[in-house]
């Protein structure tokens, strides 16, 4: 509680200056972002949809695995779930100077508002040299709300955000009916902690205008985790009624798949049928990218050794051919380069065959370096049909900047161009 109340004095002078901030956005309205969202309701509750990007623009850093539409909180529900095309469960963009503008109906009468939100992103202390004694594994931001009504006048209220990824005690802060409750970890984002945040109207009688959400910072990294929001409101706004979900657990073993017998894997417009997953304390899947480092499509395969080894993968189940040599060629890259210590971000990357016979790692290399070539030698598998597994290790020997820890900056391995040769047909770079 300390701590919680030394962020708030500290944070004072920047709080200051992001409310001018926020009062010129009420008077000019056309620097807000707006949200043509939609609602869902359920008695006085409204749910606003992720049907959209329209509200929750900013993609998520984990993957969608919720398997209902909604949860609940402190008997408070919340719409988590996109639609099934959502690869992730998507945030509010809070991003920069963006403020995210509630979309209700002008002149409704508001009584409270909450906000689901998860750690994935933060301040750290390199802004603050009292708060980075307690080291880099700590971050912080402010989350506020303006109530701006009808009548002219405008209420403020914030909430700190703690998070870690060795996880805070449960806690709970309050202040002039803005709270903030710890509610455990994240069921999609293992290591990062589950937020309830809300804020009591302090004149739910007075018709509001505009309910303006923003973060800590100007021009500076935002925490930008809120993923679900529910109104309260005995008023009467446009919406469905709440449809709950159910949605498939997401299949994550290829042996269960047909096998595939082709050679190459060019990933140009998706996953190219490869399946992922991650570790049981990890969720960060892979992820598909248009464009990578000078490359038409690419796939990223996150990792993190900050608090245990924390990987993900993706495997397919090949039938391979039958020649003499059988080599697996791809190009690899690392995901960021250090100016801090003029290197690419490393990850320990292996190739796991999972054949009749058992399990053997035929390829395992800590990474550092642009586009190269990779090989690994399968022709004891000939013929025979395997799961090939791609699976990245957190490297953490690279930093990417003097105030952050090694572990986790940037150890993902990009992966492209994944084939099928006989030995003696090398690709080239």
């Amino acid at each position: 509680m300390m701590r919680v109340n030394r962020v708030m004095n500290c944070m004072t002078g920047e709080a200051v200056k992001r409310l001018l901030y926020a009062v010129l956005m009420i008077f000019y309205p056309l620097a807000v972002s707006q949200a043509a969202g939609q609602w869902e309701k359920q008695d006085n509750f409204y749910f606003l949809t992720k049907n959209t990007r329209d509200s929750f623009s900013a993609t998520a850093a984990g993957a969608n695995k919720f398997t209902s539409k909604y949860l609940t909180y402190d008997g408070i529900e919340f719409l988590v779930r996109g639609a099934d095309g959502w690869n992730d469960y998507g945030r509010l963009n809070l991003e920069g100077n963006n403020m995210f503008s509630v979309p209700i109906r002008s002149g409704m009468k508001v009584d409270e508002l909450h906000f689901l939100a998860g750690g994935n992103f933060g301040n750290s202390y390199e802004h603050d040299k009292l708060l980075r004694l307690y080291g880099d594994n700590y971050f912080y931001s402010v989350v506020s709300v303006i109530f701006a009504y009808q009548d002219g006048v405008y209420k403020s209220l914030s909430v700190p955000v703690f998070w870690d990824w060795f996880h805070l005690d449960p806690m709970e802060w309050s202040k002039d009916g803005a709270r903030v409750r710890c509610k455990g970890n994240n069921p999609v984002r293992k290591d990062c902690s589950m937020l309830h945040i809300s804020f009591t109207n302090s004149r739910p009688a007075v018709p509001v205008r505009d309910i303006l959400v923003t973060d800590s910072w100007l021009s500076d990294r935002p925490f930008s985790e809120i993923f679900a929001v529910t109104l309260k409101s005995g008023d009467t706004m446009e919406a469905t009624p709440k449809e709950d979900l159910k949605f498939k657990t997401p299949l994550n073993n290829a042996a269960k798949e047909p096998a595939d017998n082709r050679t190459q894997w060019s990933f140009e417009k998706d996953l190219d049928g490869w399946i992922t997953g991650s570790s049981e304390n990890w969720s960060a899947d892979c992820l598909w990218q248009a464009d990578s480092y000078g490359r038409k499509g690419a796939v990223v395969i996150p990792a993190c050794n900050w608090g245990g080894d924390k990987f993900s993968w993706m495997e397919k189940k090949i039938a391979l051919p039958g020649w003499d040599k059988v080599e697996m060629q791809f190009l690899r890259h690392s995901a960021l380069y250090s100016e801090q210590d003029k290197l690419w971000s490393d990850g320990l990357l292996r190739v796991i065959v999972k054949g009749a016979s058992g399990v053997d790692t035929v390829y395992e290399k800590l990474y550092s370096g642009e586009w190269g070539t990779e090989t690994a030698d399968l022709s004891r598998y000939k013929g025979q049909t395997v799961v090939i597994r791609f699976e990245d290790h957190g490297g953490g020997h690279v930093r990417l900047s003097q105030t952050t820890s090694p572990a986790c900056d940037g150890e993902d391995a990009i992966i492209d161009d994944i084939r099928l040769v006989k030995q003696e047909n090398r690709l080239q770079r």
